[in-house]
């Protein structure tokens, strides 16, 4: 007979098995970590290189724009005030040519006057006789060309008295530098940046600077713009201790994969549970959404149509046709021969409508005995009513052996733009249809 083998040894093997399992986890995520550490540190170094080549071409790319859209708002304040000093320049035409009937005194001072009352003018006013200078200065008079320094200019002859005034380019150059320094001053260029403009570039801040310039050539300007790159060395390097600590997080989250793989089991039960409990919601809905009497979309579903609806007339689209109607006698029909034959009555009702539609519209069950018809635009909207009024008086059903013929009364009516809601439509389709009722006839108006 043989002895029994102890229970303790295989107890021992399982732990043991367990030992080595667990063992060779440690191990593989130990030399996985190290792995993706030194592999980590290699890409650190390809990524740090790549983020300061890229951020260079972005700040490249960035001082090339700024640059550009100075020199389109140089260009435009520069238009502007060359505009507003000739209009100014005209004007005083206008004036001066109002003071020609004064006295050769007189006019001088009048003359003197319309200058100084805008400091920007330079003019003078001679006679040409002796060349005697009467107010000015003489030296717009020193060229051949009476016009030396002057961007826009204007003059006459009256009598022995000569006139001209106008703007000098230099006064108009300053003036514009001003507006374009104020615009600068009060933008918020960023920490790092300059921007300068001069007639040649700095030598300090372009050796330490990523920089980009252009000529403006009317004004004899360069327009420059650099960021320091002690700037983007501070970014780098910002950047690198981002990645260091980074690298620790991803380390530590190689431990944690093996719970995620757990949670990613337990999601994956969740989500075939999600799925399976949608499928079965969207079943509900649909037996909500339809009236399981005459198959006709229930008063839940047809609120959701006709705001859809609305919304759409709102954003621009033309209203859908709007018809109201409710069966005349079902309570009647109801009391005489039972609801069964007003249930058939009402089946046969939504089914003839269905048919006249087409399937280019709904019908909605609003309730009871009355259904609202959405059908689209096309300007077809009376004929399609007397349509719906004419098929179900066509109808004729026999109760008891007793013969009955259908019929309804059908109000319609259209979204307008003072509506607030699809409602205020149905309410004008309603009194149209108890007014088709209270009249009698079976046309829709």
């Amino acid at each position: 007979m043989m002895a029994p083998k102890p229970r303790w040894r295989g107890v021992l093997d399982r732990h043991s098995h367990n030992t080595v399992i667990g063992t060779l986890v440690l191990f593989i995520c130990a030399a996985s970590g190290i792995i993706f550490w030194l592999s980590f540190q290699h890409v650190a170094q390809i990524y740090l290189a790549e983020t300061e080549r890229t951020l260079g071409e972005i700040q490249g790319d960035f001082l090339r724009i700024s640059v550009e859209n100075v020199v389109r708002e140089i260009d435009r304040l520069k238009e502007a005030e060359e505009k507003r000093w000739q209009e100014i320049i005209a004007d005083r035409l206008e004036l001066v040519q109002l003071g020609l009937e004064l006295d050769e005194a007189r006019f001088a001072r009048y003359f003197r006057a319309l200058m100084e009352a805008e400091p920007g003018l330079t003019a003078v006013l001679w006679r040409q006789a002796t060349g005697e200078i009467l107010y000015g200065n003489e030296e717009l008079l020193a060229a051949d060309s009476a016009l030396p320094g002057l961007r826009f200019s204007e003059g006459l002859v009256s009598g022995e008295l000569g006139a001209l005034w106008g703007v000098s380019r230099a006064f108009l150059e300053e003036r514009i530098e001003v507006q374009v320094r104020e615009r600068l001053a009060a933008l918020d260029l960023g920490k790092g940046i300059w921007f300068t403009i001069a007639e040649t570039l700095p030598e300090v801040q372009f050796l330490d600077a990523l920089t980009f310039s252009a000529w403006y050539e009317d004004l004899n300007w360069l327009i420059a713009m650099g960021v320091h790159r002690g700037e983007l060395e501070r970014y780098v390097a910002q950047t690198a201790e981002t990645g260091g600590r980074l690298a620790v997080l991803l380390s530590v989250r190689l431990v944690l994969i093996l719970v995620l793989v757990v949670i990613a089991a337990v999601a994956l039960v969740l989500l075939v549970e999600h799925l399976f409990f949608r499928q079965h919601t969207a079943q509900l809905e649909l037996q909500i959404n339809e009236d399981l009497l005459t198959g006709a979309k229930s008063r839940r579903c047809g609120v959701q149509v006709l705001s859809e609806a609305f919304a759409a007339f709102q954003a621009g689209n033309s209203s859908p046709e709007i018809f109201m109607f409710d069966v005349d006698r079902l309570k009647e029909i109801n009391d005489c021969f039972g609801h069964s034959a007003g249930d058939k009555l009402l089946q046969a009702v939504a089914g003839e409508v269905r048919r006249v539609l087409g399937g280019a519209g709904e019908i909605i069950r609003w309730g009871g005995d009355e259904f609202v018809v959405l059908a689209p635009a096309g300007g077809q909207g009376q004929k399609l009513a007397d349509r719906i009024v004419q098929s179900i008086s066509a109808l004729e059903f026999r109760f008891d052996q007793e013969a009955v013929r259908a019929s309804i009364s059908l109000g319609a009516a259209r979204f307008q733009k003072g509506d607030a809601s699809f409602r205020e439509a149905l309410e004008r389709a309603d009194q149209k249809m108890y007014e088709m009722k209270r009249s009698g006839k079976t046309e829709v108006h």
